[in-house]
């Protein structure tokens, strides 16, 4: 999970409500249409950028299901012209070309799932519509037992090999529920991960359904997409009586906001504190926002707990490895020292003596007496030149235009 697959997430609830707010206004609905809409959470193998084989094989003929329309021979471009027309809304021509999909269903399931809609249509037609109009936690908790209640999907010549219905129900409601809460609970690895930490892996779909709200509100997390991206890491995203939270997801930071903004780590910062104005923090709230952008295809956290307040962690940068950034709004050294103790501190606190891997996040190139004392310490180097991040760091280049 990352930035830019929460973000894709939330597109696809997007274009999907606008679609289904046409569709369940009519005064009959379909099976097939129910079976399109749920088909729109799908992609393959293949599933970025315009000519990914997704668009063609599943969003395009998921879109001929629910506005009864052969859209074989169309682009993606000539059929989101044609649905703005239909629901006469000319901002869905924009919404439907984005990138959509989120769930690599089972293909040994996706046809047989049309003729399990068909024959479960008078129960899940109540349920869509419920889904998309949920306002509340006990609306989704309903659905929830709802679909407890709804028999497996059989699998294509095998029938006795039934698939949990929420496999299929739960990424649909997701797509429907305008507040983006009601959650994903398949066979995804990052699902399985989050159910294992939440030890409810074993329970029925209730209690993890309820173990999986209860984090709204925790660490950063929003909604059912922020929910996606935590996995194995939520441990340390839960505060106990006797542990605070040691990471959340990355968010936004203030940058125009004229009274005081709020210093990261009281302890570590009487050098800022001297030199420093509202102008140094909004840079650093700045260059946190810029950061957030540029490695937006990897999932951010950061700090929470006062003795390891660090600005980002990237995961898996490199394999299975992470990387602790530090932003630092001067090139004075003052500063340079103050973040070479943080990310070595902040370092062993998450990781013990594993290797680090650490880097310091400038406003600007610093000079060559810098780069040589951070490279002869082992610490990464980043800055932004107009809008894009550079680096000197050999093993930094796949994050960085290489300077």
């Amino acid at each position: 999970m990352s930035v830019d697959w929460a973000n894709r997430q939330r597109n696809t609830n997007h274009m999907v409500r606008k679609i289904a707010g046409y569709v369940f206004k009519k005064s009959e609905v379909t099976p097939n249409q129910l079976y399109g809409l749920s088909k729109l959470s799908w992609i393959t193998n293949s599933y970025e950028g315009e000519n990914a084989s997704y668009i063609k094989s599943t969003k395009i003929p998921a879109l001929g299901d629910i506005f009864n329309r052969d859209f074989t021979s169309s682009s993606l471009e000539e059929v989101s012209q044609d649905i703005a027309l239909i629901l006469k809304d000319s901002s869905v021509d924009k919404i439907v070309q984005e990138q959509t999909g989120f769930t690599n269903f089972y293909k040994a399931y996706r046809n047989s799932s049309l003729r399990w809609v068909e024959d479960n249509f008078n129960t899940l037609l109540p349920m869509y519509k419920s889904a998309y109009a949920a306002k509340n936690n006990s609306d989704r908790k309903r659905l929830i037992q709802a679909i407890q209640q709804t028999p497996g999907i059989p699998k294509a010549n095998h029938k006795k090999q039934l698939m949990k219905a929420e496999y299929f129900l739960t990424p649909a409601f997701f797509m429907l529920d305008k507040e983006i809460k009601f959650p994903l609970i398949n066979g995804n690895e990052g699902v399985k991960n989050l159910l294992k930490a939440l030890e409810v892996q074993g329970d029925d779909l209730l209690k993890q359904y309820t173990a999986m709200v209860n984090l709204y509100g925790t660490g950063g997390i929003e909604d059912a997409a922020d929910l996606d991206q935590v996995g194995s890491d939520l441990p340390d995203f839960i505060e106990t009586e006797r542990k605070k939270a040691k990471k959340g997801l990355l968010k936004n930071k203030e940058t125009k906001n004229k009274d005081k903004l709020p210093l990261k780590d009281e302890e570590d910062v009487e050098v800022i504190r001297k030199a420093g104005t509202i102008k140094q923090r909004k840079v650093h709230n700045q260059l946190t926002n810029m950061i957030r952008t540029a490695l937006s295809k990897y999932t951010l956290l950061e700090g929470r707990d006062n003795s390891c307040m660090f600005d980002v962690l990237v995961q898996k940068y490199c394999k299975k490895q992470d990387l602790l950034i530090e932003v630092k709004s001067s090139l004075e050294k003052p500063n340079i020292r103050m973040v070479v103790g943080q990310l070595f501190d902040y370092w062993y606190a998450l990781k013990g003596d594993e290797e680090p891997h650490i880097a310091i996040l400038l406003p600007e190139a610093p000079d060559s007496e810098c780069v040589k004392f951070l490279e002869w310490m082992g610490i990464g180097l980043m800055w932004f030149q107009k809008d894009q991040l550079h680096t000197s760091t050999e093993w930094l280049k796949q994050l960085a235009i290489e300077s």
